[in-house]
């Protein structure tokens, strides 16, 4: 394997602006991945690597791994423990560094059906949030998750490592319009806006169906009137106590819950 230890080797560089700069990755169509967990699960979900980089102590402990990259058409490359310190972004890569290429994975939003049920985020800015919601999205049973135009961008390091692989396998959907797509999707969804009301309707009394949008709203400031006054049904989560609110990720983990609530676990 080659043998990288100057911070100013071009790849090095790329991997640090494209971990950084969410129009780098635009332009390039590539993004990057750290630690072993990652990497292998964007191999085990069809990512193509492009470049593969790992610290000795990596390359030993994980030569399935590497074998797999390279096998895959991967550029795999030691880098030096010092390097490893220059690289990383989360103080956690345990010395498994990727730079892949984006999946086409922004379905544009015409793409959907006439039936299923799906998670809408409009404007969510925490990566950490979108992330934990696709995870949510995935092992709860949804079947995509449509992102607003002003979301925070689904291939950012954090979101991934929030996510867990989710967003590798979880259909994605953009929304350039969020007020003309909910209007044209309640043609055919019930379609539902998470609010803090107690005028709602109560999330544990909804009959959601088979065919629903449920909309989260961003964390500091919900869902603006103009998106939620496109939707057929406001929905709100019961709370006891004096919380006003709840993390926008727990709020959608409550409420994608209620939707996709199996049969045989309804009232």
């Amino acid at each position: 394997m080659n043998q990288i230890t100057s911070k100013d080797n071009k790849g090095v560089k790329e991997y640090g602006k494209l971990a950084k700069s969410r129009s780098f990755r635009e332009e390039t169509g590539w993004f990057v991945l750290e630690t072993v967990k990652l990497v292998q699960e964007a191999l085990d979900s069809g990512v193509e690597i492009l470049r593969l980089y790992a610290t000795p102590v990596l390359a030993q402990a994980h030569p399935e791994l590497v074998e797999k990259a390279r096998a895959a058409g991967a550029e795999c490359s030691l880098i030096s423990p010092e390097l490893e310190g220059k690289m990383t972004q989360t103080g956690n890569s345990r010395g498994c560094f990727a730079v892949c290429k984006r999946l086409d994975k922004l379905h544009h939003i015409d793409k959907i059906g006439k039936k299923g049920r799906f998670l809408f985020l409009n404007g969510l800015q925490d990566n950490g949030n979108v992330g934990t919601i696709l995870r949510t999205a995935e092992a709860l049973g949804a079947d995509g998750v449509i992102l607003s135009r002003d979301c925070c961008d689904l291939f950012a390091l954090k979101t991934l490592r929030a996510a867990m692989g989710s967003a590798f396998r979880v259909s994605v959907y953009r929304s350039e319009n969020p007020k003309e797509d909910l209007l044209a999707l309640s043609r055919d969804f019930i379609t539902c806006a998470a609010v803090v009301d107690q005028d709602a309707c109560p999330v544990t009394q909804m009959k959601f169906g088979d065919s629903a949008v449920l909309v989260i709203g961003n964390e500091g400031n919900g869902l603006p009137e103009d998106i939620a006054g496109c939707c057929r049904v406001r929905v709100t989560i019961p709370m006891a106590g004096k919380a006003e609110s709840l993390n926008a990720a727990m709020a959608a983990g409550i409420l994608t819950w209620e939707m996709l609530r199996p049969p045989f676990l309804q009232p």
